[in-house]
């Protein structure tokens, strides 16, 4: 998960891109999580504030998301 978010928030190396490109072809769990987190932060970027989002206003909004569908 830490990858993942290395990778989405564009601060990965060129070694982790590819090492996470080859493994994403290999887990489908990974993928799925990385395909939803982008969608998620491409929607709040659109939505929600106009501009590049920080790692910890994502998580803050997925967890307000996530505790609002629990409820």
């Amino acid at each position: 998960m830490q990858m993942l978010q290395t990778i989405l928030d564009g601060a990965a190396t060129q070694e982790q891109k590819e090492y996470f490109t080859s493994h994403m072809d290999r887990c489908m769990p990974c993928f799925k999580t990385y395909e939803v987190d982008i969608a998620i932060k491409d929607m709040l970027k659109r939505k929600c504030c106009g501009e590049e989002i920080s790692r910890e206003m994502v998580e803050e909004l997925k967890d307000m998301i996530k505790n609002k569908i629990a409820s």
